[in-house]
């Protein structure tokens, strides 16, 4: 295929249109949510993290870089199939443009395979959709890894990851597929710092406590020793061994939701019958489904406790000579009344001074699953579309999608408008505010050049008759 390359120069090109010559493409570069939120991803070394990116092996036609830059736009578009946010972004030149595609590769495509005996298909243009799934197929676990890594690293060295409270959970994305993630939910937004992908035995629900560890450890190395003050977490997730290890080595408390099974619960229910720890009454608002009520719990609690033996054996091995747990019991009394039986139950490395604060420090941990989880499942189609069967897919999809996650909600603060407007002047290059909002790259006899809207109607004789910009931004008059 013969490829056709263009310079820019805006004199030959504004002369060749006076002449009358036909441009041979020709597209807009207006900035509309998808451009800005490619140019905040850009800007947060995400694309560039993709193109350092070596592959398993290399494929002769288009470069592995464009393509993982394509694949990382994806998620996105509002559709949620690989061939379906592939066609939508296929029909977006301006954006193709901005990843790196060459005119001519929009034109007619850069890819020998998928040939039909009628030519080139238009799903085929500029590649076809398999050529981005088996893209992600050659790139190895561990460089997912190395992505995940640069991508969180970004966040923590513009300061966006505010607070110091994280939470951890897991959630099943697809046959024996589960997701673990860390997310910080202190800030405005959470923000998913670190993740893993568990397949096969080791994504049945209660194994996840064995990543625990390396999510913290990955979270601490890319954002300092300091950045966790507080994890929040299921029992699944925090065995007592990982309690002491956090409270004892990394400084970092733990509060935990207690299951009924556990000889803590059990002390706790004991205490209660016997009469030695008091009830405290509180009022608080909740929303349920986007509804506030009004409820009101019954708390206690207890401190110094030592029913948790492998807590205790893990802390004294690490040198402390009497280590203890707080634990408390939280129940509604109204509108409704849970018993005291089935009250819900905490435990913490820390001595809070009474349940009712407890039980409001851990309800962030509902982020995970509300603004996290659900948002990544019913909003960005992580488990309904894995944009393929194989693990290698999946893993890929996780990865590109959690990054895009991220983006999105940085993109929804102050800072991240801020970066993302700065991302586009960069991504462009065009400084000029004559341009308006939304000029026009024209190609024609060999050259390239951005041009106003005004600009290009007066230039092809169908000149504006009133102009909207003031007048110190108008376009020349045009010699007849």
């Amino acid at each position: 295929m013969e490829r056709v390359w263009y310079r820019q120069d805006r004199e030959a090109v504004v002369a060749a249109l006076q002449r009358g010559e036909r441009p041979d493409l020709a597209t807009t570069m207006a900035c509309g949510p998808v451009d800005e939120l490619v140019a905040l991803h850009d800007e947060l070394g995400i694309l560039d993290a993709l193109d350092g990116v070596v592959t398993q092996r290399q494929r002769a036609g288009l470069a592995d870089a464009l393509l993982l830059r394509t694949l990382a736009t994806l998620p996105f578009l509002a559709e949620a199939s690989l061939g379906g946010a592939a066609e939508a972004l296929f029909r977006e030149p301006a954006i193709l443009l901005q990843l790196g595609w060459a005119p001519v590769q929009i034109r007619a495509g850069d890819n020998g395979r998928y040939r039909h005996p009628d030519g080139r298909q238009p799903e085929s243009l500029p590649c076809h959709p398999d050529t981005l799934r088996d893209a992600l197929r050659r790139v190895a676990a561990q460089t997912w890894q190395r992505v995940q890594e640069l991508g969180v690293q970004a966040l923590y060295t513009r300061r966006l990851v505010r607070g110091k409270v994280y939470a951890i959970d897991g959630s099943g994305i697809g046959p024996d597929l589960r997701l673990v993630a860390l997310v910080c939910v202190s800030g405005d937004r959470p923000l998913i710092v670190a993740w893993r992908l568990l397949t096969g035995h080791a994504s049945e629900k209660g194994q996840e406590a064995a990543v625990t560890r390396a999510l913290i450890e990955q979270a601490l190395a890319l954002g300092g020793p300091d950045c966790i003050e507080v994890l929040l977490a299921d029992a699944l997730y925090a065995d007592g061994p990982l309690l002491a290890w956090l409270k004892f080595e990394r400084g970092i408390d733990t509060l935990v939701r207690l299951p009924d099974d556990r000889l803590l619960y059990a002390e706790l229910q004991r205490l209660a019958a016997l009469g030695r720890v008091a009830w405290t009454e509180h009022r608080c608002v909740r929303v349920l489904q986007g509804h506030k009520a009004l409820w009101t719990v019954a708390v206690t609690s207890s401190h110094e406790l030592t029913d948790w033996d492998s807590f205790v054996e893990a802390a004294t091995r690490s040198g402390q000579a009497h280590p203890t747990l707080w634990a408390g019991l939280i129940r509604p009394v109204a509108p409704t009344v849970r018993p005291v039986e089935q009250a819900w139950a905490l435990v913490s490395t820390r001595a809070w001074p009474n349940a009712f604060v407890a039980w409001q420090a851990f309800r962030p941990r509902w982020h995970i699953e509300n603004d996290a989880y659900r948002e990544l499942k019913e909003g960005w189609g992580l488990e309904e579309q894995r944009w393929g069967r194989d693990e290698a897919a999946a893993r890929g999809r996780l990865t590109l999608t959690c990054l895009a996650f991220n983006t999105a909600q940085v993109y929804r603060s102050q800072a991240g408008t801020t970066l993302a407007k700065r991302g586009i002047r960069r991504l462009r290059q065009v400084r000029r505010p004559e341009l308006g909002a939304a000029p026009v790259v024209i190609y024609v006899a060999g050259c390239y050049a951005v041009l106003a809207v005004e600009e290009l109607l007066a230039l092809v004789g169908a000149p504006v008759r009133a102009s909207l910009l003031p007048a110190s931004l108008r376009p020349p008059p045009v010699p007849t």
